[in-house]
């Protein structure tokens, strides 16, 4: 090309990076059609026609222009920016790809391209995309921030935390930087660190939206959902189409027990981003718990990729998803999903399934975690003619479909009044629950109570949801006439630390190999009490009396403002009135213990006079 003709392309360029597209498009006008093969002043009408709206004809062409096997850079980056623009991001990614081989000098398209491959979560790719754009430019503070956002987005916090260091050295005022480096100070429970930097964001912009949603967020990770409120508040009446903050104030709603300003928050989020799967989840926890099955079940279908825990995880199954097929002649595989207690809680409608699907004239097969496994084959019986474990490769005759577990009352539209199998529907070991009972026959005028003051430690919401151990057994302890039985696996220390605390607790659970083990343990006792975990789960399927302690905003199961449970009749529900205060909630359990003591003590005097 002549110096020319690249003196024209660049300014071109210049013009429609100052703004002055009326100035490009006149230069070009003036000079007539873009001369053949001149891929730079190509790029550039594309560029002009797409900034205009005229992604057709920008795409027609630069598509001309490759057909004449000329592959520049700046004509296939431009086709990258037209297929971003209409919404085909894969499409748009392909290009950018294509450019990328043919090499790059820290162009600005390659920082657009990393943008691109965070929002298709290709977060690996982006990443290393970024590092190396970072090593070849390194005075690049938006390189850096650019790397910082692709390993935040990936979860890799202290590395995002990192970049955003070098990009602040560079360049302290560029957008968003701060406000990123507090949510990744957030994600790693630094909150010293964001309360510093957000303290400087809101002084130099105090109608920063954003940074008012991530003090609330910060707030109410610290436990102060009342303050929290206050920050999540300016931020929605700074931002009232802001989907991001509403959501803060849809979380911080729920803590304070608000339910129904929850659901408009939460509501008005996804009509703003309907298709954010986040929300989309948080709306149907929120339309669950509140009994809304209708509208929840649907929108319970967005919790695989807007649950953080299971974002991500849907299996690579060859067979397509059933969705109301025929099933004459055909067989559909139900596969376990979520935790054990999502498990224990929606096995009661294999049984209904089943019969539906032979009637259809097909066969169900179930997939079961291998730590449910012997339960769920006694319990499931001759309903279920397969069950095998999720470990074990599937059955070398051919599945049609397949179906999730939690997605069954979807699939038949169950509201809280047609709940299946609402009473015990799973069958313990009666070898193995009378061998439990004969240890326990040496106190026979004894409750005998589980305990259970964890879930899953791995849980986001697990420290909100336990009670600490020593406050458990300082509230309980002082009950006479029960013996109490731990339940929590892998808990020595705390066990030991509740029996120094003056509470009677025993410690069977290394001898407890699978659930079925601790199905036969719990119906050997008169009475669990339980925080929200797959114990809690385990007794109502059995029917086993339990109380389960539930904290200010609970699972979904348990619905609100209610001490029972149509899912399990044997429950009854201890809630906590004020967020973490766990004191009165066990001050009301001790009180119901000691009577249930008193009662059991009349019926075994009763009995023994008869």
């Amino acid at each position: 090309m002549s110096s020319a003709m690249a003196s024209y392309s660049e300014r071109i360029d210049e013009l429609m990076a100052e703004g002055d597209l009326v100035g490009a498009w006149r230069l070009l006008e003036a000079h007539g059609a873009s001369p053949p093969g001149d891929p730079g002043i190509v790029a550039a009408a594309g560029r002009l026609l797409r900034l205009r709206g005229r992604h057709a004809e920008a795409r027609a062409l630069l598509d001309r222009t490759l057909q004449g096997a000329l592959d520049d850079t700046r004509v296939v980056t431009e086709l990258a920016y037209v297929a971003r623009d209409l919404g085909e991001r894969e499409v748009a990614d392909g290009w950018f790809e294509r450019a990328y081989r043919k090499g790059t000098e820290g162009e600005q398209w390659v920082l657009d391209w990393i943008d691109l491959l965070c929002g298709l979560c290709r977060f690996d790719v982006a990443q290393r995309v970024a590092a190396t754009y970072c090593e070849r430019m390194p005075g690049s503070a938006s390189g850096w921030f650019s790397l910082g956002l692709a390993y935040q987005l990936g979860k890799r916090h202290d590395l995002a935390l990192d970049a955003y260091e070098r990009a602040m050295r560079l360049d302290q005022a560029l957008p968003m930087l701060r406000n990123n480096m507090a949510a990744a100070y957030i994600a790693t429970e630094n909150y010293h660190e964001v309360q510093s930097l957000l303290r400087d964001v809101l002084r130099d912009d105090p109608g920063n939206a954003l940074a008012w949603t991530n003090l609330a967020t910060m707030l109410l990770k610290r436990g102060d959902p009342t303050a929290a409120q206050v920050a999540a508040e300016r931020a929605c009446s700074l931002a009232p189409n802001y989907p991001v903050a509403l959501q803060c104030c849809a979380n911080v709603s729920s803590e304070l027990q608000q339910w129904d300003m929850a659901l408009h928050f939460a509501q008005r989020a996804v009509e703003l981003e309907p298709a954010n799967m986040s929300y989309v989840w948080s709306l149907a926890m929120l339309q669950l718990l509140r009994g809304d099955y209708a509208a929840g079940w649907l929108n319970h279908e967005a919790r695989w990729d807007g649950s953080p825990e299971l974002s991500g995880s849907w299996p690579n199954l060859p067979m397509p998803r059933w969705t109301g097929q025929s099933l004459a002649g055909k067989s559909v595989a139900v596969w376990s999903e979520q935790g054990n207690g999502d498990v224990l809680q929606f096995a009661r409608f294999l049984p209904l399934v089943a019969r539906n699907v032979r009637k259809a004239g097909g066969k169900l097969i179930f997939i079961c975690y291998a730590s449910l496994l012997t339960l769920m084959q006694r319990s499931l019986g001759d309903e279920v003619e397969t069950v095998i474990p999720s470990e074990q490769p599937l059955p070398e005759t051919a599945i049609d479909y397949h179906l999730p577990l939690g997605s069954l009352p979807f699939a038949f539209g169950v509201t809280p009044d047609q709940l299946p199998a609402a009473t015990s529907y799973l069958k313990t070991d009666h070898a193995k629950v009378g061998a439990w009972r004969s240890r326990h026959e040496s106190d026979t005028g004894r409750l005998k109570v589980g305990l259970v003051w964890s879930g899953s430690r791995t849980h986001q919401r697990n420290p909100l949801r336990s009670v600490d151990p020593r406050v458990l057994a300082s509230a309980l302890g002082a009950v006479r006439g029960v013996d109490f039985v731990s339940l929590q696996i892998g808990a020595g220390s705390e066990t030991k630390a509740m029996r120094e605390a003056g509470m009677s607790v025993s410690d069977p659970t290394g001898e407890l190999r699978s659930f079925d083990d601790t199905a036969a343990l719990l119906h050997s006792l008169d009475l669990v009490i339980t925080v929200c975990t797959s114990v809690a789960h385990l007794a109502g399927a059995l029917g086993v009396r339990a109380w389960v302690l539930l904290d200010v905003r609970p699972h979904w199961t348990w619905m609100i403002e209610r001490n029972d449970s149509p899912w399990y009749p044997s429950i009854r529900l201890y809630r906590q009135q004020v967020y973490g205060q766990w004191e009165p909630v066990l001050t009301h359990v001790a009180r119901d213990l000691a009577a249930l003591v008193v009662t059991a003590t009349h019926q075994l005097t009763q009995k023994a006079s008869a």
